[in-house]
C-alpha cells in the first residue's frame, strides 16, 4: 500500500511539472548535450503493458546534470503495479568542443527496462557508465553522437551506440534514430522516432523501439510503440 501511494505521489509530481525536449537523450541513448545551469526537465515515458517511467533532471552546475527516474510497470490497467527502485542519472561535460573536435561527456545511467520484482533486476540492463562525443554535421540541425558504455562491473563488457537527430520542419519536428548495444548482436536495437516541439518548453516523442528485433518472452518486445512527453523549465 505504501509503495502504491509513493508511486502515485511521484506520478502526480511529474504531471504537475510535465516535460520538455530532454535533448540530453535521444530515445534510450544519451547525447553529448546537457542542461544549462539552473534548468530542469521532467517527463513521462509510456511503454508496453501500461508501464510508465517518470524522470526528472537538474542542471545543478554549469557542466553537471543530476537526475532520478522511476519505472512503474503495469501502472495503467488492472494488473498489480510492479514498482522498481528509483535510479540515478549523472552527466558531466568534460570538453566543450571547438570547430574541429566534438563535444564530450561522461555519465552514469541506472535506468533499465522491464523490472522483474521477483529477481529484483531489469530484464533489459541499464546503461551504466558511458562516454559520448557529438557534434553538428553537414547541415544545421543535424546532430550525431557516438558513445560506449559498460553496464556490468563484475563481468565488464564494452558496448557501443550511435544516434542522430535531424530537424525536419521549422524547429517543430525532428527525426530521431539510434542503434544501441553494438557489440552484442542478440541485443542490438534500432530505434526510430519523431519529436514534436509544441512550444519552447513542451514536446512529445512518438517512437518505434527495436524495429528489426525478434520477440523474446522474457526481455524483448520488437516494434514496441512508445510515447514520451517532456517539459523544460528554469528556477
Amino acid at each position: 500500500m505504501i509503495k502504491k501511494m509513493l508511486a502515485l505521489m511521484f506520478v502526480v509530481f511529474s504531471v504537475a511539472s510535465l516535460a520538455f525536449a530532454a535533448k540530453s537523450y535521444v530515445v534510450d541513448t544519451p547525447s553529448s548535450g546537457i542542461l544549462s545551469y539552473g534548468s530542469y526537465t521532467t517527463g513521462f515515458r509510456f511503454f508496453s503493458n501500461g508501464g510508465i517511467i517518470s524522470k526528472i533532471n537538474f542542471g545543478v552546475f554549469k557542466l553537471l546534470n543530476i537526475g532520478l527516474s522511476w519505472e512503474l510497470d503495469q501502472f495503467v490497467g488492472d494488473k498489480q503495479v510492479k514498482v522498481a527502485t528509483p535510479t540515478l542519472q549523472v552527466k558531466l561535460r568534460v570538453y566543450e568542443g571547438n570547430m574541429i573536435l566534438p563535444v564530450a561527456a561522461i555519465g552514469y545511467d541506472g535506468q533499465g527496462y522491464f523490472f522483474d520484482p521477483g529477481e529484483k533486476k531489469y530484464l533489459q540492463k541499464d546503461r551504466g557508465l558511458y562516454f559520448v562525443v557529438g557534434r553538428e554535421f553537414f547541415i544545421e540541425g543535424l546532430m550525431f553522437n557516438v558513445g560506449i558504455n559498460i553496464n556490468a562491473f563484475l563481468k565488464p563488457k564494452l558496448y557501443g551506440f550511435v544516434n542522430a537527430t535531424a530537424l525536419l520542419y521549422k524547429e517543430a519536428v525532428y527525426f530521431m534514430a539510434e542503434y544501441d548495444n553494438i557489440g552484442d548482436y542478440r541485443d542490438t536495437r534500432l530505434n526510430l522516432g519523431l519529436r514534436f516541439a509544441f512550444t519552447e518548453y513542451i514536446d512529445a516523442d512518438c517512437i518505434i523501439r527495436d524495429c528489426w528485433g525478434k520477440d523474446d518472452k522474457n526481455s524483448r518486445i520488437s516494434n514496441e510503440r512508445i510515447f514520451k512527453v517532456n517539459y523544460y523549465g528554469k528556477f
